[in-house]
């Protein structure tokens, strides 16, 4: 019988502590001759400290108990009590984590359930190679993070595994002479019969998988369409093969307990370094596990994040086909191919500068909007999870654009329907069509030419639109537009649209501040990361402190021989970023860092002159610009940013030269502004980036 191990690879680095915070210790001082065991006695704790499992109790109630098995299946196969530091990490852990200096844990199921998340945990590290916490990097964390937010399949990807092994299972299948191609099959346990029916904990064990994860859904129905396809049952007796449910983000709650055990591991560190047991080095959430949990824990199907240059293709393609009057037909005789793309583009608008849900868009109704070119425009919507109620949100031009084409669009099905919608239309057969523009978003994205997506380890393949993706294009759009991405026709209609007043009205929705918060921090990892590769030429005063902290980091990773690549990097960088308050906020001629504090706040060049209230944090973007901000030391400045100035010089220069402005103190001012921007434009043109030689791919 096949087994399908993990592969893993490790080389132990260094150890180095990159803190030293020392914690009270209100514990008695041990003695020498005791050991480790005999110092570890609770009255919830009733078996031996080294024995491999424990029975644990309730600390007011002896008579409720829990059982913690620390035998538990690692990615190699091997158990947890066979691999020394981890287990040793592990069950300090376990007992610790009763102390009221870590938590508030003193019921015997919540101490099972959080010492079980630690050992999924492990079990986690083992995949990727790592046998030790104290060898966790902020990239792993990174990645745990995104696992967490899934549950217990994601964190073991325990249903990836087993359809990798039945699609090796199916390469293999005209070589295969065994019974079943090999898949295990159930016994009866008294009688010996064979049942036809697949063994699903052969199966999870023979894939290095604990136990537990075959009664997951996803797990379950991946074993049993594995099952079907071999010709065995499934492991409920079942002929037919299960569909496969998609993986679902975990609450708040349910994210916050996978993380806590990492954050009260690193509370634990000098308690767990006087055992000489590995901790994690460093603090692995700065803003708090309560406060990643909350951005992570927001309740949606698992669908992928698009990337945003291809999210931004999409949304430039929707605003120019909305604006081209080639692409607007007669409502009354047009062909269904003429007025599905156009409905489309109208709701990919929508839906990126409203941040709502597919159903809000799709109850939209006659009169849902309201203004003018010179007032602003505001959309009337529906807020359903949160407010339940409409709110007027402020909404650019071209999403009034598109609700004028859709009025226009559904007025003839309107009239003979008696509904206000705005996503039907009226065929010229006489039949009355309910758009579902959700059916329709991949096909846009084939008629415009979105580019394929190229992921890090795959062929390069078309991105698959799904309506979820679309609450993420504001934030997208906010903090992406300057990073290349060609968009024009946005830029042209959003060139009076103040993007921070939609921003604030958006974001009152919990769900789409947490979504927004996530954009926001993959930013920040995105600038970090291409900091540290050197594709990034940055220049400013933060910009160069980036470069030194990427170059000290690469530097240190190396001193401990790690591999060194710009995801680890990247994400180290970012994670420092996060400590120091940084805030980046892109705008047309500078990246702005400044945190959001008071004394950020009295450095910002953007305040200087002004008096420095106890209550201002942050910078002052209205006095902000491009003769202000490259001498902040918050500025960071990239040589991709210039043309924007360049622009701004020549606009000036025009106005120097004209006639009706020789001679005046305007005439002046406007010359003085010249000379001092083209001095700046020498800190564009010395924007470098950093040597990244060194880096793996």
């Amino acid at each position: 019988m096949r087994s399908f191990p993990i592969r893993t690879s490790f080389r132990p680095a260094r150890g180095e502590d990159m803190t030293h915070i020392n914690i009270a210790d209100a514990f008695p001082p041990s003695t020498e001759s005791s050991t480790l065991a005999d110092r570890r006695t609770a009255s919830w704790l009733h078996d031996d400290y080294e024995a491999p499992s424990w029975r644990v109790s309730n600390t007011r109630d002896s008579g409720r108990t829990a059982t913690i098995d620390f035998r538990f299946m690692l990615a190699n196969g091997t158990s947890l009590v066979d691999a020394a530091s981890l287990y040793a990490t592990v069950k300090e852990y376990a007992f610790w984590v009763r102390d009221p200096r870590y938590s508030r844990i003193d019921d015997a199921v919540t101490h099972k359930a959080m010492v079980g998340n630690l050992m999924y945990l492990a079990h986690a590290l083992t995949i990727r190679g790592i046998w030790s916490f104290r060898h966790l990097q902020p990239y792993e964390i990174e990645t745990l993070v995104e696992e967490c937010r899934y549950g217990t399949d994601a964190v073991t990807r325990a249903s990836d595994r087993v359809q990798e092994y039945f699609y090796q299972i199916a390469a293999d299948a005209q070589s295969s002479s065994e019974r079943f191609n090999g898949v295990p099959e159930y016994r009866n346990a008294t009688t010996g019969w064979r049942t036809c029916m697949i063994d699903s904990s052969a199966l999870t064990r023979q894939l290095c998988l604990p136990s537990a994860v075959k009664g997951i859904p996803r797990v379950a129905a991946a074993i049993g369409r594995g099952a079907v396809a071999n010709g065995l049952r499934t492991p409920s007796g079942k002929a037919e093969a299960p569909e496969l449910p998609p993986q679902t983000n975990q609450s708040v709650q349910a994210v916050q307990r996978w993380l806590d055990p990492l954050e009260q591991l690193y509370a634990m560190r000098l308690r767990l370094k006087a055992e000489k047991i590995d901790a994690i080095a460093f603090k692995p959430f700065p803003k708090g596990a309560a406060k990643v949990a909350a951005v992570k824990g927001v309740g949606t199907e698992r669908t992928p994040i698009p990337p945003p240059k291809l999210a931004l293709h999409l949304l430039e393609h929707a605003a120019r086909w909305i604006f081209d009057p080639a692409k607007v037909p007669d409502f009354d005789i047009a062909y269904r191919e003429d007025v599905l793309p156009l409905a489309t583009a109208c709701w990919i608008v929508i839906a990126a500068f409203s941040a709502r849900r597919d159903e809000e868009i799709d109850d939209l109704q006659v009169g849902c909007i309201r203004g003018d070119a010179e007032t602003g425009w505001w959309l009337h919507v529906y807020i359903e999870k949160t407010l339940q109620r409409k709110e007027w949100i402020p909404v650019p031009s071209l999403v009034a654009r598109a609700i004028e084409l859709l009025q226009a669009m559904s007025r003839s099905a309107r009239e003979r329907t008696g509904s206000d919608g705005l996503f039907q239309w009226l065929r010229p057969d006489g039949e009355v069509v309910r758009i579902d523009v959700g059916r329709h978003l991949d096909a846009f994205a084939g008629i415009v030419a979105v580019p394929p997506h190229q992921p890090q380890n795959g062929p390069a393949a078309a991105w698959h639109w799904h309506p979820h993706q679309f609450r993420r294009f504001f934030a997208i759009l906010y903090f992406y537009r300057f990073e290349g991405a060609s968009i024009e026709a946005l830029a042209h209609h959003l060139r009076h649209f103040d993007l921070n007043v939609t921003r604030g009205y958006t974001t009152r929705d919990p769900e789409v501040a947490a979504l927004w918060t996530d954009v926001e921090w993959g930013y920040n990892s995105h600038v970090a990361r291409t900091i540290a590769t050197g594709e990034r030429s940055v220049a400013g005063s933060a910009g160069e402190r980036l470069k030194r902290m990427a170059k000290r980091l690469t530097d240190l990773f190396k001193r401990r021989l790690q591999v060194v690549t710009p995801h680890r990097v990247g994400a180290a960088v970012a994670m420092v970023m996060q400590r120091q308050g940084m805030v980046l906020t892109p705008k047309p001629w500078v990246t702005c860092s400044c945190p959001r504090t008071p004394d950020a706040a009295r450095t910002a060049a953007c305040r200087r002159g002004t008096t420095a209230a106890p209550d201002i944090i942050g910078p002052d973007f209205a006095r902000a610009g491009p003769s202000v901000c490259p001498v902040c030391p918050h500025a960071l400045i990239e040589g991709s940013r210039s043309s924007f100035v360049a622009v701004e010089v020549e606009q000036l220069e025009g106005a120097v030269e004209s006639g009706s402005r020789a001679g005046t103190m305007f005439g002046a001012l406007e010359q003085a502004r010249v000379v001092e921007l083209r001095r700046y434009e020498q800190i564009y043109e010395n924007a470098r980036s950093l040597d990244a030689k060194g880096l793996s791919a």
